[in-house]
């Protein structure tokens, strides 16, 4: 899986910033009508990105798959935390959404580990357990919002 995901963002950093496709896919996201000015047709090609879109989410859900059993609504949880990469990230932000996503990561699960172990030394275990689980899931949240407070337009500003 990890290795799937790091082709993946090496896939997409080439497509965005070193293709022809990317260099239009970049000036439809910045000037929606220059870029139609100057003859490139901007339905197509935003049916073209939410395509790519559409299939990366289908690789993910084959891939969630087999580790998981599928279901309806099965990604939903995700949406949430998809949303806390992007803010953090940067909108916009191909890089910020990368940097973004590691930094959630890490601090999802760093804070799992180490928030109980934490408050196990002045708590009994069963309530460090739970304090620090409860801790760990907002932490996430903390973290966007020291983010926020500090950068409001996130780690890495789109290129506007």
């Amino acid at each position: 899986m990890i290795g799937v995901g790091i082709a993946v963002a090496v896939g997409l950093y080439l497509l965005i910033g070193k293709t022809r496709l990317g260099m239009r896919i970049r000036a439809g996201e910045s000037d929606r009508e220059m870029i139609g000015a100057l003859g490139i047709d901007i339905g197509t090609l935003y049916t073209l990105v939410f395509a790519l879109g559409a299939a990366l989410a289908g690789l993910a859900g084959a891939m969630v798959g087999a580790l998981q059993s599928v279901q309806v609504g099965m990604g939903e949880p995700v949406l949430i935390l998809a949303f806390v990469v992007i803010v953090i990230g940067g909108i916009g932000s191909i890089k910020g959404a990368l940097i973004g996503s590691i930094l959630v990561g890490l601090t999802e699960t760093l804070g799992r580990f180490l928030l109980p172990h934490l408050f196990g030394l002045f708590m009994s275990n069963s309530e460090a357990a739970t304090v620090g689980a409860a801790l760990a899931s907002m932490l996430i949240y903390i973290v966007m919002a020291l983010i926020l407070a500090f950068r409001p337009q996130g780690l890495f500003a789109a290129n506007a």
